[in-house]
C-alpha cells in the first residue's frame, strides 16, 4: 500500500468542525443545531462510503450490501436535509 493511502485526511482540510467553539453559521437565517446537524450527516455519509469501500477491498460482498444500503438511507436523509436547506421547505427537491 502506498503511503498516501497510510494518511487520515479530512474530506476537505480547510474547513472548520461545527463543534468547534470559533465556528460560525455560514448561511445566514438558518440555525446552528440545523448546521450542525447537516455537518454530522454529512461525516456519516463520508463514513458509510468508506466502510463501503472497505469492505469491498476485502472482498465481503455482504458487508458491502449492508453497507450501501445504510449509505443509501444516509444519503438520502442528508440530501432531504440539503434541500429543506437550499429551497426553505419550498416542496423544490431533489430528485434521484
Amino acid at each position: 500500500m502506498s503511503s498516501r493511502h497510510d494518511q487520515d485526511d479530512d474530506f476537505e482540510s480547510g474547513l472548520t468542525d461545527a463543534a468547534a467553539p470559533g465556528w460560525r453559521n455560514p448561511m445566514p437565517g438558518v440555525d446552528d443545531g440545523t448546521m450542525r446537524g447537516l455537518h454530522l450527516a454529512s461525516q456519516s455519509v463520508l463514513c458509510l462510503a468508506t466502510q463501503t469501500y472497505d469492505a469491498a477491498s476485502r472482498g465481503d460482498a455482504t458487508g458491502v450490501e449492508t453497507a450501501r444500503a445504510s449509505l443509501t438511507r444516509q444519503l438520502a436523509m442528508t440530501t432531504r436535509l440539503i434541500d429543506e436547506l437550499l429551497f426553505d421547505g419550498s416542496g423544490a427537491f431533489t430528485v434521484h
